[in-house]
Formats: C-alpha cells, sequence, structure tokens
C-alpha cells in the first residue's frame, strides 16, 4: 500500500498501534504508537497518549507543528472564533466555547493543564500565524515526543527482509505496517 492510497484525513491519526523501531542505530527505539503528523489532531492525539501512560512518537514531515496554517487560509485568517468572555467562570464551559484550543488534562480546581490559545492571541478571529505559535507552546509545555523532519514516503503491510521471512513475523502480519522516511528508515509499526 503507497502512502498515495492512503485518505489524507486518516494521516494525522495513524496512531496505529505501532510497534515502531527506527533503524538508526545499534539500539532501534521502539513505541506502541505512531501518530504520522503534528497539527491539532496529531498533537491532541499524542497528549492523550502521553496522558495514558502510552509509548509514543509523532513523526512530522516539517520543522515545527502545524505548518499547514503557514499557508492556509489563504486569506491568513482562522474562521473559528476565539471566544474568550463566555460569561461564565467555569473552566470546562469555557473550553467548550474556545474553538481553537486543543484539550487538556485538568488540574485540581478546574485549572486547564494544557495552555489555552488564549495566551497567543486575544483576536475574535486570530492570524493563522497565532494557531501555529500556540501548537508549538501545546508541544513543548506538555513536552509531547515530535519527531520533526521526518517525511513518511512510503506505508506497506509487512515488508519481506530479503530472507523469506516478514520483518514483524512476531506479529499478525494483517496487522503490521512499514512507514519508510525520506531517508529510507523504517519505522514498524502493528
Amino acid at each position: 500500500m503507497q502512502l498515495s492510497s492512503v485518505p489524507l484525513s486518516l494521516l494525522p491519526l495513524l496512531a496505529a498501534q505501532c510497534l515502531c523501531s527506527l533503524a538508526d542505530g545499534p539500539h532501534p527505539r521502539r513505541h506502541d504508537y505512531c501518530v504520522l503528523g503534528a497539527g491539532p489532531a496529531g498533537l491532541q492525539m499524542g497528549h492523550f497518549l502521553q496522558e495514558t501512560g502510552r509509548d509514543y512518537v509523532i513523526l512530522e514531515r516539517n520543522h515545527e507543528p502545524g505548518s499547514f496554517f503557514a499557508i492556509y487560509p489563504r486569506h491568513g485568517r482562522l474562521i473559528s472564533i476565539n471566544k474568550l468572555f463566555t460569561g461564565r467562570h467555569n473552566p470546562e464551559f469555557n473550553l467548550r466555547h474556545d474553538w481553537n484550543s486543543l484539550l487538556g488534562a485538568v488540574r485540581g480546581r478546574g485549572q486547564p493543564r494544557a495552555p489555552l490559545f488564549s495566551r497567543v492571541s486575544s483576536a475574535l478571529y486570530p492570524p493563522a500565524h497565532s494557531l501555529r505559535r500556540y501548537l508549538s507552546l501545546f508541544a513543548q509545555e506538555l513536552r509531547l515526543r515530535v519527531r520533526y523532519g521526518v517525511d513518511v514516503a512510503g506505508v506497506s503491510q509487512g515488508t519481506s527482509q530479503g530472507n523469506g521471512e516478514k520483518e514483524c513475523d512476531r506479529f499478525d502480519q494483517s496487522q503490521s505496517y512499514t512507514l519508510t522516511d525520506q531517508e529510507g528508515l523504517n519505522y514498524t509499526c502493528r
């Protein structure tokens, strides 16, 4: 299966319960989950995986999260409103009306653990670069495990090692995948 045959809407959430091994050294790194893309959905998924104690990695093609918003929307403004004042003091209610903040675990007394979008912009229709700044802040403050500069060039189901054995024979082949990046490094996932 080539990457082009994977629906684009699924790429950020290809947190395909992965046992990823990165062949970049004598001790391959292994992860239970891989997330493709450090956009809002990818960072949100990484945050939830981290909160539940999962071993994961986020693979991002560019050198910063949310790079989509460097180009789009073309007019440079988000169409999602930044509703700072709801007239209520309930943080959960306020977060439901905050269309730009990602969800985060709540600390004691209802205070959010994750940064809110209001830290980077107070504009009703914020500029797109504010979302890029916010996503960087979210990834840094929550110490999400993002590997930047990893462009997944191909996805295949269970690759052959040349000796007749599959790379992940210990896994059910119907559930194993190999993600290959631009350098030819493989991330084996299931």
